[in-house]
């Protein structure tokens, strides 16, 4: 009969940590350039349809939505890289600081870091990419009002 082993193996994988207050912030600001892009979108397809942009061809209103827009959006994805740059540098530095009072530095400590690090780098990622596309969308709208 095989004898029972005192230790019990735990899967980190499956622990789970509190997201920080920095980082319930940074999600906090995600979600509201996702409110602001999509309103964005929402007003210019209110005035014109996904694929009938071509009736506002002679509205010189439209067009100055769509170019705003446009710039207003460069905006908000720089905003949201230099948003992820404070959020990782004010991370990279709270945690400097666990180390360096611990004296070592354990691996499961590192595993967090890292994962949440890389949470938020994703989510920034994704926001900025859909402030990206509806960015690319306004301006291609606004090149066809030109050709037109």
């Amino acid at each position: 009969m095989p004898q029972e082993s005192a230790y019990t193996s735990w899967d980190l994988r499956t622990m789970t940590s509190e997201p920080s207050t920095a980082l319930k912030i940074y999600i906090l600001f995600l979600f509201v350039v996702w409110i602001v892009t999509s309103v964005k979108l929402i007003r210019i397809w209110r005035m014109a349809g996904p694929f009938r942009a071509q009736r506002q061809r002679e509205n010189p209103a439209y067009e100055s939505l769509l170019q705003s827009s446009a710039a207003s959006l460069k905006r908000w994805i720089r905003f949201t890289g230099f948003g992820w740059g404070i959020f990782a540098s004010k991370s990279i530095y709270d945690f400097c600081d666990i180390l360096l009072d611990q004296k070592t530095v354990g691996s499961l400590v590192v595993v967090f870091f890292v994962r949440d690090l890389s949470t938020a780098l994703t989510m920034a990622l994704l926001v900025a990419l859909f402030a990206f596309l509806v960015q690319w969308h306004i301006g291609r709208r606004i090149e066809n009002l030109a050709k037109s």
